[in-house]
């Protein structure tokens, strides 16, 4: 059963939100006509996306964004629907009371990233900047939503359409900036963390650093057991991303020529998907993102299709056009840094769309929603009140069947680590989001 879809007018950024709602995440076809007599004699289901009212059938007041080009300050102001904050409210009678496709684009291209902000030390995008978080709606998959509301008024004039099944999903990933925090530093790194520790009497530091070295205890951050372990009790196939930039001031890594690092990777990789954790120094400097690539290629015998940005790092459009000239095919960076919430206000995977070009590319972008590092660093959380807060999400994003991707660092359960007690709390984390 084909939806046909009458509009006055066509656009890249039309094809592309229409392509995102009804083909990918309801599963189902439509067609579009910019003919009246031809939408009006049709005899299935149809949907007038226009600003004129025809007849009887579902009509979407459309707003002007999607006909658009460029960058233009938008008005977003919000309202309620079904009690979900949406954007683009109509301004006259129409069957929904905003035009839930405007919105969803506005969300899901970042298209409040293209206007011109005040990023923080780095750079970045600050998700206090953001709309769904000045307008208390971060926390909330709202394009989710916003494609619910239509497959609602869908079933309302036609009973007999069927949809697509989506069922929720859990995908566990983990940032290796740091495979070890003793083992493989190099001669250089160890002798001047142990000068610091020396100088400020950092007695557990040194201590700690003896036993490791001489085998009596293992490595604080070396947790990759205990993640198989987990791996194996609940079932998850959790993806990997390593960083294999060289040393720099925000860049730790161990260097990727340590063989040991190089046999934890293929061990890994012959178990589960991996990816790139590009360097925060190939953020100004893109010949090295290439050389990282290389490297992972070597090591793992595969090619790299996949990436999260160090830092979290996006620049629109700038970074994910990078990334895909060089081969990333999906990339796992669409989150924020400081606070937990739907940066693209989604939760199901999605194609970016570059506006500055107009078109759909071919990168796949998988969104996250909350971040050890993000519930430690930043909000200051206990490991009790964190698993609380992400259990709110794992629940927003079961309400929709979704995906809820966290990310993990593997010194979040050392027990040894600055994540120190965090271990039993990670284990609940998986176990409920599995669930």
């Amino acid at each position: 059963m084909i939806l046909l879809i009458y509009t006055s007018k066509v656009s890249s950024r039309l094809y592309y939100i229409l392509n995102l709602v009804f083909r990918e995440m309801m599963e189902i076809e439509y067609e579009i006509t910019n003919e009246v007599q031809t939408f009006q004699n049709y005899q299935g289901p149809k949907l007038n996306y226009s600003t004129k009212v025809f007849n009887d059938e579902p009509f979407i007041s459309a707003h002007q964004i999607l006909f658009e080009s460029g960058i233009h300050q938008q008005r977003t102001d919000t309202t309620e629907y079904q009690g979900i904050p949406v954007l683009f409210a109509s301004n006259q009678p129409a069957s929904l009371p905003y035009d839930p496709l405007a919105a969803a684009f506005f969300m899901v291209s970042r298209y409040e990233e293209y206007l011109p902000f005040r990023g923080d030390s780095y750079g970045r995008f600050r998700g206090e900047r953001s709309i769904a978080y000045k307008k208390s709606f971060h926390f909330i998959p709202v394009v989710n939503h916003y494609v619910e509301h239509i497959k609602q008024l869908l079933h309302h004039y036609y009973p007999s359409m069927r949809f697509g099944a989506k069922s929720y999903q859990f995908i566990l990933t983990y940032d290796i900036d740091i495979a070890y925090s003793f083992l493989e530093k190099g001669a250089m790194r160890s002798q001047g963390a142990l000068l610091k520790a020396l100088i400020t009497g950092d007695k557990d530091f040194i201590e700690t650093r003896k036993k490791v070295l001489t085998g009596k205890m293992p490595d604080p951050y070396d947790t990759f057991d205990y993640q198989f372990y987990l791996n194996n009790k609940y079932q998850v196939y959790p993806i990997y991303f390593f960083h294999l930039g060289d040393y720099g001031t925000n860049d730790k890594s161990i260097p990727w020529t340590s063989e040991r690092l190089q046999n934890l990777i293929r061990d890994i990789n012959n178990r589960y998907l991996t990816g790139l954790h590009p360097s925060f120094a190939s953020n100004s400097k893109f010949k090295l993102l290439g050389l990282e690539i290389d490297r992972l290629n070597a090591i793992t015998g595969k090619p790299t299709i996949r990436s999260r940005q160090h830092y979290i790092m996006l620049k629109f459009p700038d970074t994910y056009n990078i990334l895909t000239s060089i081969g990333i095919n999906d990339d796992y960076s669409m989150g924020y840094h400081n606070i937990l919430g739907f940066r693209a206000g989604i939760c199901t995977p999605f194609h970016f769309y570059d506006i500055n070009r107009e078109e759909q590319t071919s990168l796949r972008i998988h969104p996250f929603c909350a971040m050890d590092s993000t519930l430690h660093h930043q909000l200051n959380l206990t490991s009790e009140t964190a698993l609380e807060e992400v259990k709110q999400y794992v629940d927003e994003v079961r309400k929709v069947n979704g995906t809820f991707t966290f990310i993990a660092h593997n010194n979040l359960i050392g027990a040894q680590s600055e994540f120190a007690g965090w271990s039993n709390q990670f284990e609940e984390l998986i176990k409920y989001a599995k669930e």
